[in-house]
């Protein structure tokens, strides 16, 4: 495989789990040899009935005007794409689509952080309810494979990372079948899917989604994936991306996806 040093899953303080500010991301990128990133500060959509005072459009505002700066600030060191995290974009389909045609992104993220409008990191996981909690989040992600708009499906079986804290099995035999389902619309909708190694530095101890499901993925024809770090922290740009290339390559991939303005222009 074509090493292309490109993190395409990364946070800065814009976000609000982020602490670490986008040009102190970028000198750790710069300082590591990555050649390209994508900053995917996250962007919450919720269920009728609750309205978030911190998403809103001039967030995006703000995440471009810094973004503007760091590419300023790093010209001819770092290319640097514009993108974002959508959480629940189906939620909000009318909207999503508004700002992805009004706002020069190149790479958006489609992920699931949320059932009924409550995060899965602060969900209560008990051996009465660890079935329900990966049913709902598997159909999630099936609506989000169907209707939401994206370029990759971000950390596809993020479940795990939660259920693992917790004692909790990942539940891939009892949702092998969903998830065949959401890769199917992912490749007929032409969307790709991304490696994100967060998976490997916390309680899931893999990344994000498996060797399993990555295998699947290839069998299924399915061929656009991005390596993503999920970094919110400086020293976590670009961590663990030999392990991801050394899965790609067990699972026969050989390309490494790359975009903009939603084409893919490397792989």
């Amino acid at each position: 495989m074509d090493h292309i040093k490109a993190d395409y899953h990364v946070h800065s303080s814009i976000s609000p789990d982020g602490n670490v500010p986008m040009d102190e991301m970028c000198k750790a990128a710069w300082e590591k040899g990555i050649k390209e990133v994508v900053f995917t500060d996250h962007y919450e959509f919720y269920l009728p009935g609750m309205k978030s005072e911190y998403f809103h459009e001039e967030y995006i505002k703000s995440y471009f005007k810094e973004l503007e700066k760091c590419r300023h600030l790093y010209d001819g060191k770092l290319l640097l794409k514009g993108g974002m995290e959508f959480g629940q974009s189906y939620l909000e389909r009318d909207t999503v689509k508004r700002f992805i045609k009004n706002y020069p992104f190149d790479y958006i993220i489609g992920s699931v952080h949320k059932l009924n409008n409550v995060d899965l990191e602060k969900m209560e996981y008990r051996e009465d309810n660890i079935h329900d909690i990966a049913d709902r989040y598997y159909e999630e992600l099936l609506k989000l494979a169907r209707w939401g708009e994206f370029d990759c499906m971000g950390h596809l079986d993020l479940f795990k990372r939660h259920a693992r804290r917790h004692g909790f099995s990942d539940e891939y035999e009892r949702h092998e079948e969903t998830i065949r389902e959401i890769l199917k619309y992912i490749i007929e909708r032409g969307k790709g899917i991304e490696l994100n190694t967060s998976g490997i530095r916390q309680e899931a101890r893999e990344a994000m989604p498996s060797s399993a499901i990555l295998k699947m993925y290839g069998e299924l024809g399915g061929e656009i994936i991005t390596v993503g770090s999920d970094a919110h922290k400086a020293q976590d740009v670009g961590a663990d991306f030999e392990t991801a290339y050394e899965m790609l390559n067990q699972a026969g991939f050989n390309r490494i996806a790359c975009y903009e303005r939603h084409k893919v222009v490397r792989q």
